[in-house]
């Protein structure tokens, strides 16, 4: 039996490109930011005891930063360096706020 090879990526495409259409660019950026705003929410939770109440707000910043770069290099590329920045900041500062909200109600939801 013959081994077959793998498929080759179209012509068009540089090799180690991956192609996504406008509605899974948006799918992919609203998954990220959602789970920002639980690593906002549920992180200084489990930092505070560990490094102290403002490194532990940091940290979590920290963490959704880092896990927002993939996506912050692919909107970069595709809206330039001027709409991905503003872009970010949006969607940084709407997580934030929620997660401040339920950062605190989370309290009250678990003791009762």
């Amino acid at each position: 039996m013959p081994e077959s090879s793998p498929p080759s990526p179209p012509p068009s495409a540089p090799r180690g490109v991956i192609l996504l259409t406008p509605a899974e660019f948006y799918w992919v950026t609203l998954g990220i930011w959602l789970g920002g705003i639980f690593i906002l929410t549920l992180m200084p939770y489990l930092l505070i005891p560990r490094v102290g109440g403002p490194m532990a707000i940091a940290g979590s910043y920290f963490l959704f930063f880092l896990a927002w770069q993939p996506i912050q290099i692919v909107t970069q590329r595709t809206f330039g360096l001027k709409g991905a920045l503003v872009r970010m900041l949006v969607f940084v500062a709407a997580a934030a706020t929620i997660a401040s909200y339920l950062r605190q109600a989370l309290p009250a939801l678990t003791s009762g």
